[in-house]
């Protein structure tokens, strides 16, 4: 985004979070055609364990299938378009429980009650319509584009970055996750999410508790559309807990998740999930390298869902309502060369790549 001093970056126009023209575009052009978590890997360890998820209007499920592989489907039955299964669990086959087709792991058509003997009705063209699928640090995410690149070229480098950052990434198991509706836009929680103009002010707690503010920063990380948090732990008697061994770092892969390193190896995701115009469904997930959740985990957890994580959910309601108001004439950025805790450069980062997205 170009920047001078005699025409500064200004903020989006609130149409493009209150629109249901803008958001009906950004679920075609952007969510469609982008990488979204569904989970992490060891949320189906064995043959059999499934995890069902929804990408706006569409329901996906991730499964393990005999050979160990994850592989992720259209959940819906191919014969008059039932949904196949809900929530997570382990099975032998995906069973629809409306007319009792069932499908092999690998998506195969196994039974159709009935049609034993029927003419010219062909088992071996039926199947469960695959998805793209692929691994990124222990974290499976999906494609709808069946011609979206690799993880590794959408974002090239990050994965890298992220195993020099915290080397046993990959151990990770799933401990904890709690989740609520946000009453806003995703692209305002989004926005919110990377910048940290605001944290002196409304999130005290985690500036004192997690990081030393003075040092945060956030960057574009290369030619990937994602953005790099940086900052020193916070050492003071203050800190939640024993942040030695490790400082902070986040890396948010645009449109809706983000992979945060707490200090001392602490790993933790946002990721979100639009519903529509002015709703989100926002997840917070933490991992550890038994997939337990001891004393100190569960301190941070607490600390992170009371402070930061219920003080957001107060400021995008807000946000949300103020950017719908008649009154609202969008502001200049604040971009300080020097970057830094109060810069928002970041954001100005995230507009050009909605603009992209939703104004070509």
């Amino acid at each position: 985004m170009d920047v001078s001093p005699t025409m500064p970056a200004r903020a989006l126009a609130g149409r493009y979070y209150t629109s249901p023209e803008v958001f009906a575009r950004a679920r075609d052009r952007l969510f469609h055609r982008s990488w979204q978590f569904a989970c992490h890997a060891s949320q189906i360890p064995a043959p059999g364990d499934y995890f069902a998820f929804s990408i706006l209007d569409q329901d996906l499920v991730v499964v393990r299938d005999r050979d160990g592989a994850a592989r992720c489907f259209y959940n819906v039955c191919q014969h008059r378009g039932h949904v196949l299964v809900e929530g997570t669990g382990r099975t032998r086959l995906l069973v629809c429980p409306y007319h009792a087709w069932s499908y092999e792991l690998d998506g195969a058509l196994r039974n159709a009650p009935g049609t034993r003997g029927l003419p010219n009705f062909d088992r071996e063209s039926v199947c469960l319509t695959e998805v793209r699928l692929d691994e990124f640090c222990g974290f499976l995410f999906v494609s709808l584009d069946p011609d979206a690149p690799p993880m590794e070229r959408a974002f090239p480098g990050v994965a890298q970055a992220v195993r020099a950052f915290c080397p046993d990434v990959e151990d990770r198991k799933f401990a904890h996750e709690h989740d609520t509706q946000e009453s806003c836009n995703w692209l305002v929680a989004v926005e919110n999410y990377n910048e940290c103009y605001h944290c002196k002010v409304v999130h005290r707690d985690f500036a004192s508790g997690v990081i030393d503010p003075q040092s945060y920063n956030i960057r574009a990380f290369g030619a990937a559309k994602c953005l790099h948090h940086t900052a020193r732990a916070q050492t003071s008697k203050t800190a939640w807990y024993d942040t030695s061994g490790s400082d902070y770092a986040s890396f948010f892969l645009w449109p809706a998740f983000s992979l945060q390193i707490y200090p001392s190896g602490l790993v933790n995701t946002y990721h979100w999930r639009p519903l529509g115009a002015e709703a989100t469904h926002v997840y917070r997930g933490w991992y550890s390298r038994d997939g337990a959740v001891d004393d100190r985990l569960q301190r941070v957890i607490d600390l992170d869902r009371d402070c930061t994580f219920a003080e957001d959910l107060q400021l995008l309601r807000r946000v949300q309502r103020g950017l719908g108001s008649r009154g609202y004439r969008p502001g200049p950025l604040v971009i300080s060369p020097s970057e830094g805790i109060d810069s928002e450069h970041s954001i100005g980062k995230l507009q050009e790549w909605m603009c992209e997205a939703v104004d070509a």
